[in-house]
């Protein structure tokens, strides 16, 4: 039996876009034969160590690291805990004799666990990359000293250099790390997925984000719902709900938390926009009735963000049945994905009015917004769902696990 090492940036303690990717990912491996040592944090206590899924479950072996919790704005010292966390961990596989390959999951601080791994255990390693730093960083203006931005970029060439295999999420990404020099073939596209086992879209009658706030089924609902963070454009969404003021019955539901939230509502409040609405962070186990909860879905990133950094909520909404309207680049795959494929809509994130008429065409159109649903429900089956998209890391881990013992 081959035992592949997890080594997770977070634990399933502290809510996060990952966490119902890796716990799937674990899953699916354990019921393929696969023997699973994972390593994680316990920060935030917000859940428990391992969702119900993971609990009990033969051949997995769970060793947890407790961290401290720092603000995200002190950057230095967050990035200096990332190493200690990452010299922590090494402490506890540097013990272990059967592990054959390793999964490392991405973080500013990756290449230390990767130059460890390669020094002290020599087992093929996966680095799973879901945001790619310093890049989404750099363009969402958080990371602004452009020598320390360049500094940076030589590191993660380091990462790459000593992966066996990279791990990207988009197609746009694999031409980022691309351009890092990185050689095509070592770089797998394997999207975020929904897991189709579970997400599902909810009737407004049965819904249980609905009744909680007593939501009006005549209003209009374009939502989001996620992290707003530094790549989360805030801007984008004022300067659409002032356009679309004086629509009585549209609401704006912004649902979640992040570092950009108390300043997107001083804004909101300045503006006197009584149509953007702000509901906190909902449970997991809520993602169906959240998604199915919105007439439409509205997905604003900051320009250069998308090519660094993927929405892992569009799969998901595709699976609840719903429309996306995305505000990104215009020249990215992604961007030509949605519209070329007819699965939702794909605005240029610098023209909040065409953003908005976007909203409105979808707002007085239903027949449009139901085939425009249907269509990213059926395309969302074919290549985002979990069964599809797990089963190219078991091929991966399989490939590089026998290619290692041949050896």
């Amino acid at each position: 039996m081959k035992n592949i090492l997890f080594l997770c940036t977070e634990g399933f303690d502290t809510p996060g876009p990952s966490n119902h990717l890796i716990s799937a990912l674990i899953e699916d491996m354990l019921v393929s034969g696969f023997k699973i040592t994972l390593i994680q944090s316990r920060r935030k206590r917000i859940n428990d160590d391992l969702p119900d899924t993971l609990k009990n479950k033969e051949n997995l072996n769970v060793k947890i690291v407790d961290r401290k919790i720092i603000a995200k704005d002190l950057f230095v010292r967050r990035y200096l805990e990332e190493v200690v966390y990452a010299i922590r961990c090494f402490r506890i596989w540097r013990k272990m004799k059967d592990i054959d390959a390793v999964f490392v999951q991405s973080c500013p601080t990756v290449v230390v666990p990767i130059i460890l791994l390669r020094l002290f255990m020599k087992k093929p390693i996966l680095y799973s990359i879901q945001d790619m730093w310093p890049g989404s960083a750099v363009n969402s203006g958080v990371l602004s000293n452009r020598f320390i931005a360049k500094v940076f970029y030589m590191i993660q060439k380091i990462a790459y250099r000593n992966s066996d295999v990279l791990t990207v999420i988009s197609e746009d990404m694999k031409k980022k790390v691309i351009e890092q020099n990185v050689p095509e073939e070592k770089i797998y596209t394997i999207v975020n997925w929904f897991d189709d086992r579970t997400v599902h879209e909810v009737l407004w009658e049965e819904n249980r984000f609905v009744k909680k706030y007593n939501l009006l089924r005549d209003k209009f609902y374009v939502q989001y719902a996620g992290t707003m963070g530094y790549v989360f454009d805030y801007k984008m969404v004022i300067n659409v709900a002032e356009l679309l003021k004086d629509y009585k019955d549209i609401e704006f539901q912004m649902i979640g938390q992040g570092s950009q939230k108390d300043i997107f509502i001083k804004e909101k409040e300045k503006r006197g926009l009584n149509n953007i609405v702000f509901y906190p962070l909902e449970p997991q186990n809520m993602v169906s009735d959240v998604y199915s909860a919105c007439s439409v879905c509205l997905i604003p990133l900051k320009k250069g963000i998308i090519g660094n950094s993927v929405p892992s909520k569009a799969a998901l909404l595709m699976a609840c049945n719903r429309v996306i309207v995305n505000s990104v680049d215009e020249d990215s795959e992604y961007y030509k994905m949605f519209n070329e494929n007819k699965i939702g809509v794909s605005v240029t994130n610098d023209d909040p009015k065409a953003v908005a008429e976007a909203i409105l065409d979808l707002y007085h159109n239903k027949e449009k917004r139901k085939c425009l649903a249907r269509n990213g429900y059926e395309f969302g089956k074919q290549y985002y769902a979990r069964s599809v998209n797990t089963k190219k890391f078991i091929e991966i881990f399989e490939a590089i696990t026998n290619k290692e013992r041949k050896a």
